[in-house]
């Protein structure tokens, strides 16, 4: 049997020296926190007050500033306007204390947010010479890994904080002591001051006593770590926050014996006995097991100066430039209305949107790979080149600074189809046809395949697939049957539980690749027709007309031409908002499975024409839209139905609760769960009417857990109820009530 001095021992000596080091530099502000309450800054100062406490709690908790116009930083500025020193100098402390443990955070972003506090003070403070060089560690050498939902909830934490001195300083002497001497005597205390924000207490309580806490923000990833390794110490004692770390303790001394040396929980050799679930990591901003999509190439109309004046040169020199000189390093720009703010400071008042547009572009949307044409004036093209390096500056050019390198394959003159745009640089990508016409001008090929990636495709398969699109494995396995044997499919389901992002995923996992060539996307209407979709007359310039194929003929010839070994995929948006009879035509019987290679002459062509056996049609319908009539019998009996469901319930989304760690996006999937559970037990609405797992999704990367949820909630969710229960605004009242309180 092994006493507990000797548990205790092996703990400590296999601690990570850095993390210990981190913990033990900042004592100076926890023994004080747990003491005789001075501040570090102003040790003159007592900041650790239950008054000092309760105005910051107050300042934050009761006028909390609702809105996404201004970010948190922002609004702390406002709640702190007019405190006192003792208040501005407690936050100054709780900021750093919040920031000071993060593996990423950077030295210059940790002491601006401390130095932007202390700005609020009436005599000025800077933050003093031992607090800066704690701040001065470099990211990535010790600290903890915090969670998505950790960076966008500063107020919480202080007012959590705030909650906990408050409890603190009302506590018995005798109970304090115990607390300081006792790690679980501490951690107690901690859970009694108040409604639990694991997150900031899982860190400060590391910070307290690193002896004993691992340096975890996670409470889901300290779940997980445990319960894989239970077995260890014969089984897990619980569930509650102080068994869960209990537990982590005693599975770190028994580790300790067998790893020899220092190691967190993510070292190589004992990462591996937690996380043996290649799905059970959900990474920012994209799944590991989904390798990213391959761009298309993309197609530019490019004026070599004024009337070509630059064009010799670009030529000779293998070159293509632009000449916004004053604005030095495009790269140094981080969107584009740093770029417009820089255009804008001659005071000219005119509009800087098409300079800002082609910087940006030139620098950041092109790639190599993609075509450009040359143009002089609005009526001719004078050459044809790829681009085959990304942008740079070259400042010891006496103009036209900002340079690619492009591999001009044609030059000569050629008659530009119609007049030309007059700007500099425009992505043309997106008129097929415009684009097919000058390349047929230049090098004579009329057929161009504009969804051809640029590039190596990746591999992509199931379990890509199942780590993307939150279905469980059966549900995948009966979708691509059903999908084989009729050929046709529809995706039905409620708002947002990505039918869309589901169609593209499905076709890649049976593709094997991420191809995007063989990925046909086009959405219908109630206005959408057979010569939109297969073809058709269209009026010229000159007032004739001419037959113009659609998107669907198109395809079907490049799925035939592929070969029968190579699926293709046409996905249909919004498939039931078309009138399917006028859409299809007589393509409603090509399209079944059996009558695939079967010929029909066609309405505007004299040819005859059969819907290829390796083209399968992907359809999506919204269950949700009022406006749309019940499903043409002609289309239901084609195509085989896949309800597609909310995927909260689903393996993929736990894991993608876990890795974000939101307590705020953990309380309103619960309140969603609820409102499902409310919307199809509503006789007017159904399952069909639920609200989807996309909606909680992939938050902007720039915005914070507060600017966003909310966003989801206000701008979509609300909305969505008051469309839902038009005739019961009580109900849908109520439920946008529950919404906005789980957030709050």
């Amino acid at each position: 049997m092994v006493n507990n001095e000797t548990v205790d021992q092996r703990s400590l000596a296999s601690r990570w020296s850095l993390d210990m080091a981190l913990a033990y530099e900042v004592r100076d502000i926890t023994d004080q926190m747990l003491g005789e309450g001075r501040s570090l800054l102003d040790p003159e100062t007592i900041i650790w007050t239950a008054a000092a406490a309760e105005d910051l709690r107050a300042r934050i908790g009761d006028n909390p500033l609702v809105g996404t116009v201004q970010g948190q930083w922002e609004k702390l500025d406002r709640q702190l306007q007019g405190a006192s020193r003792e208040v501005i100098l407690l936050a100054a402390e709780l900021v750093f204390l919040r920031e000071q443990p993060l593996l990423s955070a950077r030295p210059e972003t940790r002491l601006s947010h401390v130095a932007g506090v202390l700005g609020h003070l009436d005599e000025p403070l800077s933050v003093n010479e031992q607090m800066t060089t704690w701040m001065s560690r470099q990211p990535g050498t010790a600290g903890l890994e915090q969670g998505r939902g950790y960076n966008g909830s500063l107020w919480r934490h202080l007012i959590w904080a705030a909650k906990f001195v408050i409890h603190w300083t009302g506590l018995s002497e005798p109970t304090k002591q115990a607390a300081r001497t006792d790690p679980w005597a501490l951690q107690q205390v901690m859970l009694d001051s108040g409604e639990d924000r694991s997150d900031i207490r899982n860190i400060l309580q590391f910070l307290m006593r690193p002896e004993t806490f691992e340096p975890i923000s996670s409470a889901a990833t300290k779940i997980r770590i445990r319960d894989a390794l239970a077995s260890r110490i014969g089984g897990s004692t619980g569930n509650d926050p102080m068994s869960i770390d209990r537990d982590l303790f005693a599975i770190r001394a028994d580790l300790a014996a067998e790893v020899g040396g220092e190691f967190h929980f993510w070292t190589a050799g004992v990462h591996e006995l937690w996380d043996t679930d290649p799905k059970s990591t959900v990474p920012e901003p994209a799944e590991a097991a989904a390798p990213e999509e391959p761009r298309q190439r993309h197609y530019w109309i490019f004026s070599p100066g004024p009337l070509a004046s630059e064009w010799d040169d670009f030529l000779s020199s293998g070159i293509m430039a632009i000449h916004w000189d004053g604005l030095g390093d495009l790269a140094n720009y981080s969107d584009r209305e740093a770029l417009r703010e820089a255009l804008e400071t001659d005071g000219s008042g005119v509009s800087k949107n098409n300079a800002v547009l082609c910087c940006w572009q030139f620098q950041n949307e092109m790639a190599v790979g993609d075509i450009v044409y040359a143009k002089r004036g609005r009526r001719e093209i004078i050459g044809r080149g790829e681009v085959t390096s990304e942008a740079r500056y070259r400042p010891d050019r006496d103009t036209y600074r900002y340079v690619r390198t492009v591999n001009w394959s044609h030059a000569g003159s050629w008659p530009h189809p119609g007049h030309a745009v007059t700007k500099t640089l425009t992505d043309v990508t997106p008129y097929r046809e415009y684009v097919e016409e000058i390349e047929n001008l230049i090098i004579g090929e009329e057929e161009l395949d504009l969804a051809a990636p640029v590039g190596e495709i990746p591999a992509y398969d199931r379990t890509n697939f199942l780590s993307e699109v939150y279905l469980s494995e059966e549900s995948y396995d009966r979708l691509r049957s059903l999908l084989h044997r009729k050929k046709n499919v529809i995706l039905a389901g409620p708002p947002g539980v990505g039918k869309t992002y589901a169609a593209k995923r499905l076709a890649y996992s049976i593709m094997g690749e991420k191809d995007p060539s063989r990925v046909q996307v086009v959405q219908f209407h109630q206005s959408y027709s057979y010569e939109d979709f297969m073809m058709g007359y269209r009026p010229t310039e000159s007032g004739g007309f001419r037959l113009a194929e659609g998107p669907f003929y198109r395809f079907c010839e490049t799925a035939r031409d592929a070969g029968p070994d190579q699926p293709h995929f046409f996905i249909i948006d919004e498939i039931n908002r078309g009138n399917i009879s006028k859409v299809f035509g007589e393509l409603l019987m090509l399209i079944e499975g059996d009558k695939r290679g079967s010929a029909l002459r066609l309405l505007y062509k004299n040819e005859e024409f059969s819907v290829p056996p390796n083209l399968y049609i992907i359809g999506m319908m919204n269950t949700a839209d009022r406006s749309l009539a019940v499903i043409d019998y002609a289309l239901r009996r084609r195509f085989g139905f896949f309800d597609m469901k909310p995927g909260f319930s689903t393996e993929g989304f736990s894991y993608y609760q876990a890795k974000i760690d939101s307590p705020i996006l953990d309380s309103l999937v619960a309140a969603i769960r609820e409102l499902n559970l409310a919307i199809s037990d509503d006789p007017a609405l159904g399952p069909g009417f639920a609200v989807g797992h996309s909606f909680v999704i992939a938050a902007p990367e720039d915005d914070t857990e507060d600017a966003w949820l909310q966003s989801v909630v206000e701008d979509e969710l609300v909305p969505l109820l008051d469309e839902y229960w038009f005739d019961e605004p009580a109900k849908a009242e109520e439920w946008s009530g529950r919404l906005r309180a789980a957030i709050s």
